[in-house]
């Protein structure tokens, strides 16, 4: 059913007839184990239209699907037809057996259960074979509406996993048969980003909105707007929010290979930069973070590092001129007011809100810190751990 309605035995397909005598199979397969009247069998195949030998002919679609289905327990039930099937035999109820399971599931779990749901389908048009009978009318819409939501999901998990780039592939397919669907623009719009694509998701959203005032006389939604707000100003959640600090003041940044890419180039640039002196202007200074939880309040954050800054400048080593790492990372001209958050595990807050360029590279574990210390180098000496119980120092060679 999902694709053309068809039936194999033994691995050969089997010829179920023309579209109305498919479609008085797949209204039976559509409600298995259930009574459905004749009235209702008429209404699928013809609607309002139907002619006076209307109930005769479904009499004569039964008896020859009885004798194409051998094997199928199709019988009569007053004031209808019954077909005794197991659901499991049926691709629908399968995939929807499958969605479900992953409904409950989450992370590579869930995404492989999406994956063969979706792989349950022939094609992208249920009910291929039936025609414009007003069954296929009616149910297409609804079984490409699940469709639709399933595919939804599992690429968001794949964006979640960190492919990037093949969701954006996919999307882009996506979009050019669903060119008004806003949640899919959303997706090809942030897939973009995390691809490190600003531009053209910035593009994506304009195309969206031209397209919406051309051809519908409307505009892109308030969430729509919302994003491309974020892209435009460098904060673009990748996630739903946890709590913590508001999602507009934190830019996060999901992709490992990402997070990677700035530290290599903020190493590049600030490998000529290093000052060993602690009150130099516009420093930053590094210090990991193990314990508790990253995402606190981006005041709460100033706080602690500026006081961990003041309280033990001589066992900190600085570098300059953070800005320089890339535009996408870039410390505003105007006081720095909050958190750029970069895969959950490394974040930049600002030393002092008065100095627009001054600030920290907190790291949460101890894996981040050591990728750190050979991308520079080992050129930095010593950090220090800003844990609210301890100043321990931390060596990073």
């Amino acid at each position: 059913m999902l694709g053309p309605v068809t039936a194999t035995n033994n691995g050969a397909e089997v010829l179920l007839g023309p579209p109305q005598q498919r479609t008085v199979l797949a209204a039976l397969m559509l409600r298995p184990g259930r009574v459905v009247a004749v009235d209702e069998l008429v209404d699928a195949v013809w609607g309002e239209h139907s002619p006076a030998t209307a109930r005769k002919a479904i009499q004569v679609y039964v008896s020859r699907l009885r004798r194409a289905l051998p094997w199928l327990d199709l019988r009569s039930f007053s004031p209808g037809y019954r077909l005794d099937i197991g659901p499991e035999q049926i691709d629908l109820h399968r995939f929807r057996v499958l969605v479900r399971e992953a409904g409950a599931a989450t992370g590579d779990d869930a995404r492989e259960l999406l994956r063969q749901a979706l792989a349950q389908w022939q094609g992208d048009v249920p009910l291929a074979c039936l025609g414009d009978t007003p069954l296929a009318r009616t149910v297409r819409p609804v079984l490409g509406e699940e469709r639709l939501a399933a595919l939804q999901r599992r690429i968001g998990l794949d964006m979640d996993a960190g492919r990037h780039l093949e969701s954006v592939s996919e999307l882009l397919s996506l979009t050019s048969t669903q060119p008004y669907r806003e949640s899919v623009h959303a997706l090809l719009m942030r897939a973009l980003y995390r691809a490190g694509r600003s531009a053209e998701a910035v593009a994506a959203y304009h195309d969206l909105e031209a397209r919406l005032e051309r051809d519908l006389g409307t505009e892109p939604g308030a969430e729509l707007r919302r994003l491309h707000a974020q892209i435009l100003q460098r904060h673009t959640p990748v996630e739903p929010s946890r709590g913590g600090a508001d999602v507009a003041d934190i830019e996060r940044i999901n992709d490992v290979g990402q997070v990677t890419e700035l530290l290599r180039k903020l190493a590049r640039d600030a490998r000529e930069v290093l000052a060993v002196h602690p009150d130099r202007q516009g420093s930053l200074a590094v210090l990991p973070y193990y314990l508790g939880e990253l995402r606190r309040g981006r005041t709460t954050w100033r706080t602690i590092v500026h006081r961990r800054c003041l309280s033990r400048p001589d066992q900190i080593r600085y570098a300059t001129r953070l800005h320089q790492a890339g535009d996408r990372h870039r410390v505003t001209d105007r006081p720095v007011q909050r958190m750029v958050l970069l895969d959950r595990r490394v974040a930049f807050v600002p030393c002092s809100p008065g100095q627009r360029d001054s600030g920290a590279l907190v790291i949460r574990n101890a894996a981040v810190t050591a990728t750190l210390a050979e991308l520079f180098e080992h050129t930095w000496a010593n950090t220090i751990d800003i844990t609210p119980d301890t100043t321990t120092v931390s060596g990073l060679s």
